[in-house]
């Protein structure tokens, strides 16, 4: 009860000497006039940040459209120089290959042409040595007969002359060269000499 009292005693005696409701009014107007052009001003402020805070957006929005796009160009290009790349490690690879194929190709023809040229030359070595042996192995044959036929014509002449001798000892009737004439060589066997 005391609080009240003491309340009570705050407040004046009597009251106070009423106001006028028409000062009121104009102060009441008066706020109400300030805090509708503190509203207006706060609200074109919101507006103006709102607008900077938009071209701030869009401009950023624009810097990361241009730099996202330039990162897309770039990996683009990025990617169709690696393609490029690729396509001539690939072309350089099967040139390479087909390079080393066809060496190996010209070897494997040289290799066989040389073989072969041996081969032939070989062979023909080989020919030649056969005939120069078969000529050899004629002329010694020519040369055997040769002699084997001067050997006969010396035999054929002892024994002609031992037949004349036994002819000079044989009685006459039969000397009229019968052992000579049957020495005498055969026509056709004498083709030869």
């Amino acid at each position: 009860m005391q609080e009240e009292n003491g309340r009570a005693n705050d407040l004046p005696a009597e009251p106070a000497e009423p106001q006028s409701y028409a000062a009121l009014g104009d102060r009441v107007t008066g706020i109400l006039e300030a805090a509708e052009q503190a509203a207006t001003e706060i609200r074109d402020d919101a507006r103006n940040l709102a607008d900077d805070l938009e071209r701030e957006a869009q401009a950023e929005a624009e810097r990361l459209k241009e730099k996202l796009t330039a990162d897309a160009r770039a990996l683009r290009e990025e990617a169709d120089e690696y393609a490029r790349d690729m396509r001539l490690a690939v072309e350089a690879y099967a040139t390479q290959h087909r390079r080393q194929a066809e060496e190996e190709g010209r070897t494997i023809v040289a290799d066989a042409e040389k073989q072969s040229t041996t081969m032939r030359e070989t062979a023909e070595q080989m020919v030649r040595q056969v005939e120069a042996e078969v000529r050899s192995r004629q002329e010694k044959l020519r040369n055997e007969v040769r002699m084997l036929e001067q050997r006969k014509r010396e035999a054929l002449e002892r024994l002609r002359e031992i037949a004349a001798a036994v002819q000079d000892v044989l009685p006459s009737g039969d000397r009229e060269g019968s052992i000579e004439r049957d020495l005498r060589p055969e026509r056709s066997g004498a083709s030869g000499s």
